[in-house]
């Protein structure tokens, strides 16, 4: 088998390949001798719309699945020119994409998609999308500055085209450019970010943000995978560096950079004035006029920038139009100008400002007129529409084919190929990734075909160049691998849970519960530090210094638990804070006992992996998260070892936990045991029984399910089988256990979301689980903190790293508003989506839906609530799935677990009536595909909600991103898993406590019953005269700085202090003398309690340290044979040195001395251990 691995390799071959094709020879010499039709000289800029004449167009026919791209790829490549290629929206405009990716590469690929947002809507497009056009306007202006700018293939849509943009001159001047060495003045490059529609924080978290802190400047550009570090010497740029937006520390020196504006509307420094003065002419009073950018300020934009233009501008001369299924763009074209007519009429009546169609979009014959000025070719479809061949020179007709249905066979695949072969036509087999493309090799054993890596959509055979290219998704009939698409817009904050706002609950371990109320500079000895001032019951206060934060933590129980305020100095917390610790105990006694107990029980060893084992695995069609291979490691751990498994999986939707089970599961069955997988509800039994039977339709495995969707006499059957050893796999709710369930030799049980079975459901599971392998998995996070303080008691693993295509989910609270409603179903369906509309009352559930089906008569509803027969349930829910119906009204029922990943639309009705818990985990079910998601609340009037129930929807609506406050918004969510694991009386006490030092305890008391002794030593006391703090001028975020503080505080080891210190270096810059005291004092007593000490006096001339127990003879003399400078001992009632310097020399003597204390105490042992032997 040939070794024609390397995806460029192979790509670039099959292009060549294609100049064998008679056809694409004729269209090339064609499009040669054909010119632009223009009546201006080459390069000279003007607006296209002055073109009159029209260029050479030819047609094509014949092309099926990606040879569409494949020609249009290899078009640009033997032309060397710019290409154009208009595709339809969705589906169509990302497999292109894809296309086009593999045969040119990626850098050779430019998308211009469609804004996906309806015409006048008050929402603004995504920003991963602006992104990707702003992206490529960037580049082609770039192209049209520079000739030596290569220029490959921009994929588009008819739609996208529509929306005017900036002209090239205008969005040239809108970049902002950097290089090393030169001279900027800070203060302007911010005023520029400012009209570039960036946004100032204290900490550039997402694409958009800029943040200032003294000589440093952090911008997240659009566009941009990471942020950028700008580190300036008075105006000149001295340090260019690329940084994590998580970790906020950088990774990459760079020479220069550019920043493109953050909309597709740019504003001029100085135009701000003018622009107000137009909105307010127009009679703009609700469009957020007072700020110059504001969500859905697109339908402002003619008064922004009158002489908008389109992406045609920026097309040089000599770029070729390719066009797919010119009718059906015209078609599409056509529904849009009507939508536009549409909005513009409906949305000015309540915002008369708003810019008319023609200033936003171009008009549909303009644009038609303005494509035909240039040369190239249409793809035509089968039927032609009437009229089509007057519009080309001529039309050519291409022998192509879709690739051979194999229907999964392995023996149709090897004929087909040895067919092809014998046709002395080249076979090329694409596969999603190297494991699969080994695991085929493997499986076909010799064969002339090609095998490669790379995501195509659609396998193709052109005969004339003698060329099939098939794809390993339609041979096995899978899901096909899709790119990320949208950049990345937000990371992790390092401060997602330390940044403590004023007014929030916070405990301190000796103190009880309190009050945060800022940060406060006390002078204490003389000198300044930082310290939390926390206020009580009874108006009284406590100050806590920086260097003792470790023993404040955040307040955090579950939603609406409200703490009372400990008073100061009473008993009350002490003896609440035993109470607790007494239940911990006798809770971690129980769980150790009964995790030992298991762990004695004999079990199964399943055998390790075998060669299908790999095979599935390579099948998965996605890339495995960090998170989601450390827990299938774990679990084929477990199943390896012989004793019954169990462990607990946690997860959100999406994460990978079913694919987890899916590979323990098959590992069951190749050992001839046979698997249970227990689900809470019908539809989530029927959509696992849906998933397991497809990942597993390549092997010999029977997967049945047994819910209230089956027959009697079905389910008679399957228990027959089950019995017998002729079911593999069975899936079911609590109908698994019943008594008239007998298995033929279980070996596996998968239950999910375990915490909704009931008590006596749950005692039946235990019985039938005594000795088989146990795998839980819940959508209820849990925290990885009480994961890791459970090790040991209970097995658990924590996937919470977000899948690669998971986009935020745009969330807005809205009052009831009819037209906005249909609106967002729109514009769903528009896309071809699916929408979730949620109403929880069975008995008005048909009236609303009949309301959503007047609003909007051209889309299919449907409704589906848990009192409704089961089959016509199930035929609703399939429907619904196989994309039959548009609109699902629906209860709550769609909460658990739903994964439908074509549901890109959320409408909840009164959602003030959820919680915080359910309102995360509906929007959960919206967002799971590479499309923007929406999430509408909608509430009756915002005057007559609850407080609660307000602040539940703003946590919601605010926090839509997948970086520091999803997780926020998951803390009361994860103190409700740890809840739903720990049982009602530890909730109690969770919430008397916070969960952190609940945690805390339950960490140590975990601890000590495993006799595992603390390996946090104590530290020294410290009393100083040195100012050690961090200065407001140069952390100047108070919430920032707070983090700071936790953090030092929380440093127990030198390496972790040192790289602290770096990254405060890299992210603020040079250390002020009272920061540079703070992480010095810092580092002495981290080295203090490593050397047993007990306290430390240290100030400018002197230092003193007291031990725990005064040093041997050997170890004297072994210390002072280490320093070169003198110290002096004492003894009496306390031992210890007295060292002494001034300033920084002292610090570094204290620091050495500190050293080799431990260095002393080891180095003398040695000798004394050799004694002894």
């Amino acid at each position: 088998m040939p070794e024609t691995y390397l995806k460029d390799t192979l790509a670039e071959s099959l292009l060549d390949q294609a100049s064998d094709l008679p056809e694409a020879r004729e269209l090339l010499a064609a499009l040669r001798e054909a010119a632009p039709a223009r009546d201006a000289a080459p390069g000279a800029t003007r607006k296209r719309g002055e073109a009159a004449a029209v260029a050479t167009r030819l047609a094509v026919r014949g092309l099926t699945g990606s040879a569409r791209a494949f020609l249009a790829a290899w078009l640009q490549r033997a032309s060397g020119r710019p290409l154009l290629y208009l595709v339809a929206p969705g589906e169509a405009f990302e497999e292109a994409r894809d296309d086009l990716e593999y045969f040119l590469g990626a850098g050779a690929t430019l998308a211009f998609p469609d804004p996906e947002t309806l015409p006048y809507d008050p929402v603004s497009p995504h920003p991963g999308l602006t992104a990707q056009r702003l992206e490529t306007l960037g580049r082609l202006a770039r192209a049209m500055a520079a000739a030596d700018e290569p220029l490959g293939v921009v994929v588009a849509t008819v739609r996208g085209l529509l929306h005017r943009v900036p002209r090239p001159e205008r969005l040239a001047r809108a970049v902002l450019g950097f290089r090393v060495g030169n001279d900027y003045a800070p203060e302007a490059a911010m005023q520029r970010l400012v009209f570039m529609g960036y946004e100032r924080l204290p900490e550039v978290e997402a694409m958009g943000h800029f943040a200032r802190r003294g000589g440093i400047l952090d911008i997240y550009p659009v566009g941009s995978a990471d942020p950028l570090r700008l580190e300036f010497d008075g105006d000149t740029l001295r340090s260019l560096r690329r940084f994590d937006a998580g970790t906020q520390r950088s990774i990459e020196q760079l020479a220069e950079a550019t920043v493109l504006p953050r909309h597709e509307i740019v504003v001029e420094p100085g135009e701000a004035p003018a622009i107000a003065e137009r909105l307010r002419a127009a009679g703009d009073e609700k469009s957020g006029g007072a700020h110059l950018f504001h969500e859905g300020m697109e339908r402002f934009a003619g008064h922004y920038d009158p002489d908008l233009g389109s992406l045609t501008d920026y097309l040089p001369d000599d770029c070729l139009v390719v066009c797919d299924d010119p009718g059906g763009q015209r078609g599409r074209r056509d529904e849009l100008v009507e939508a536009i007519a549409r909005g513009y009429d409906e949305t000015r009546e309540h915002y008369p400002a708003i810019s008319p169609p023609e200033r936003l979009f171009m008009p549909g014959d303009t644009l038609e007129r303005l494509l035909a000025t240039f040369p190239g070719a249409d793809w035509l479809g089968p039927i032609a529409a009437a009229g089509e061949a007057d519009r080309h020179a001529a039309t050519l007709f291409v022998e192509c084919s879709p690739a051979e249905p194999v229907q999964r066979s392995l023996e149709r695949l090897r004929s087909h190929l040895a067919e092809l072969g014998a046709n002395h036509i080249r076979a090329v087999v694409l596969c999603d990734n190297p494991g699969q493309r080994d695991r085929l090799g493997e499986m076909l054993g010799e064969t002339d075909a090609d095998l490669g890596v790379g995501l195509v959509s659609a396998g193709f055979t052109l005969k004339g160049a003698r060329l099939a290219v098939l794809t390993d998704h339609e041979v096995f009939a899978r899901y096909r691998r899709r790119r990320r698409r949208l950049k990345k817009t937000g990371g992790l904050s390092l401060a997602e849970l330390s940044s403590l706002k004023v007014g929030d609950f916070v405990v301190h371990e000796d103190h009880g519960v309190g009050v945060y109320r800022g940060l406060k500079r006390l002078t204490l000895n003389g000198q300044e530090t930082d310290c939390v001032e926390i206020s009580y019951a009874e108006k009284d206060r406590l100050y806590v210094p920086v260097q003792q934060l470790g023993l404040v933590s955040r307040y955090a129980a579950e939603e609406g638990a409200a703490p009372a305020l400990h008073r100061l100095g009473s008993a009350a917390w002490q003896k609440q804070k035993s109470r607790a610790k007494q239940a911990i105990q006798e809770m971690a006694e129980e769980l150790i006992k009964a995790y030992a107990a298991r762990q004695a029980l004999p079990g199964y060893a399943f055998k390790p992996d075998t060669v299908w084992q790999r095979e599935l695995e390579a099948s998965f069609p996605y890339e495995e998260t960090p998170d989601q291979a450390t827990a299938i490691d774990e679990v084929k751990r477990d199943m390896e070892a012989a004793r019954p498994m169990d462990r607990l999986i946690c997860g959100d939707v999406g994460y990978g936990k079913t694919e987890v089970a899916v590979r323990a599961a098959f590992k069951a069955v190749q050992d001839g045991r046979q698997v249970a997988i227990l689900v809470p509800t019908t539809i989530l039994a029927q959509q696992h029984w849906l998933t397991f039977r497809e990942r597993l339709a390549d092997f010999p495995v029977r997967v049945e399910v047994l819910s209230r969707f089956r027959t009697a006499k079905e389910q008679k059957e399957v228990l027959a089988r089950l019995e017998g050893g002729q079911v593999d796999i069975v899936v079911g709710t609590h109908r698994l256990l019943s008594k008239d369930v007998r298995f033929h030799d279980l070996g596996l049980v998968v239950i999910d979301e375990e915490h909704r079975f009931g008590v006596a459901q749950k005692e039946r599971v235990r019985q039938i689980t005594r000795t088989v392998d146990v795998l839980a998995l819940t959508a209820t996070p849990i925290p990885r903190t009480l994961n890791l303080s459970l090790a040991g008691a209970r097995d658990m693993s924590v996937i919470e790293t977000p899948p690669r295509d998971r986009l935020p989910v745009h969330t807005e609270i809205l009052e009831y508003d009819e037209e906005v409603m249909a609106d967002a179903v729109l514009r769903e369906i528009d896309r071809g989506g699916q929408v979730f509309f949620v109403h929880n009352r069975v008995e008005t559930i048909h009236n609303v839906a009949l309301r959503v089906q007047q609003l909007v008569p051209q889309v299919r509803v449907a409704v589906a609530h848990g009192q409704m027969n089961e089959h016509q349930l199930e035929r609703v829910m399939l429907d619904f799935i196989d994309k039959q119906t548009d609109v699902l009204v629906s209860t709550m029922i769609i909460e658990s677990g739903l994964d439908i990943p074509s549901v890109n639309t959320l409408v909840v009705d009164r959602a003030d009536t959820f919680g915080l818990a359910q309102l995360y985990q509906l929007r959960g079910r919206v967002g799971r595909s590479s499309h923007r998601a929406f999430a509408y609340l909608l509430v009756p009037s915002r005057r007559v909600l609850t407080e609660e129930a307000e602040k539940r929807l703003r946590v919601i609506e605010e926090f839509d991103d997948l970086g520091v406050g999803f997780k926020i918004a998951l803390k009361d969510l994860e103190i409700r898993g740890a809840g739903n694991l720990l049982g009602p009386e530890q909730s109690g006490f969770i919430v008397g406590l916070g969960f952190d030092l609940y945690v805390k305890l339950l960490e140590e008391a975990v601890a000590a019953l495993k006799g595992e002794a603390s390996e946090i030593k104590p530290e020294p006391r410290l009393l100083t005269d040195w100012s050690a703090y961090l200065p407001d001028d140069y952390v100047p975020d108070e919430h920032e700085k707070l983090n700071l503080y936790r953090r030092l505080a929380e440093t127990r080891d030198l390496a972790g202090l040192d790289d602290l210190v770096l990254e405060v270096l890299d992210r603020f810059g040079q250390l002020p003398p009272p920061a540079i005291a703070l992480f010095e004092l810092r580092r002495l007593r981290v080295l203090g309690a490593a050397s047993d000490v007990e306290s430390l006096r240290v100030f400018h001339d002197v230092a003193e340290l007291t031990l725990r127990r005064p040093l041997r003879p050997a170890d004297i003399r072994t210390l002072v044979g280490m320093l070169n400078f003198q110290v002096e001992f004492f003894t009496g009632r306390e031992f210890g040195l007295r060292i002494r310097g001034e300033g920084l020399v002292l610090l570094n003597r204290t620091r050495e001395v500190l050293a080799g204390l431990a260095t002393a105490g080891e180095l003398a042992a040695a000798p004394r251990e050799s004694a002894k032997r």
